[in-house]
């Protein structure tokens, strides 16, 4: 099961938790992150356990704040969602809430990774006078104590990820 977990490090590495000349060189050149390094080696151990994980596709790993944005391959993270308990071990293992997304997406199905399994609505992106751009994202409804994520992380998240600036608007006040 261990044979089809793919990480941004290279198998025997993510197994030995010591990085080979290649892989380290990867990661001087800034190609890698240790948050990628400390992942990889992290899921590598779990996939022993969890079938679940030996089938995850990783392309990179972000530390926001103490959260993980695990960034998985295009048409990878259907499958990943189906499992609710997949997440819940997922932040067990890395010891922080855990984020899905997909690599090479657009601005809107980042947004919609983020905000699942919450629909959004619309997104819409203003250019401002000095240049810069601000995304706005309109949530279905309102806003209640019951809302599944924190905004403000998503919103943290997106500018390390993707310098945007991000705006979330409810529909309903």
């Amino acid at each position: 099961m261990l044979q089809n977990l793919k990480t941004p490090i290279c198998s025997f590495d993510a197994r030995m938790g010591v990085l080979c000349p290649k892989c380290d060189a990867k990661l001087r050149s800034g190609q890698l992150t240790k948050t990628d390094v400390d992942v990889s080696i992290k899921l590598t151990k779990a996939a022993e356990k969890s079938t679940d994980i030996g089938k995850m596709s990783l392309t990179k790993a972000i530390k926001v704040d103490g959260d993980y944005v695990l960034v998985v391959e295009p048409g990878s993270l259907a499958p990943l969602r189906r499992d609710q308990s997949l997440q819940k071990n997922l932040q067990g293992i890395l010891g922080g809430k855990v984020w899905l997304t997909e690599a090479n997406t657009t601005d809107r199905k980042e947004l919609e990774d983020l905000f699942f399994p919450v629909r959004v609505a619309n997104v819409n992106t203003a250019w401002l006078p000095d240049g810069s751009k601000l995304t706005k994202v309109v949530i279905p409804g309102k806003k209640t104590d019951r809302f599944p994520h924190d905004t403000e992380m998503i919103t943290r998240i997106l500018k390390e990820t993707r310098e945007m600036e991000l705006m979330i608007e409810f529909e309903k006040q």
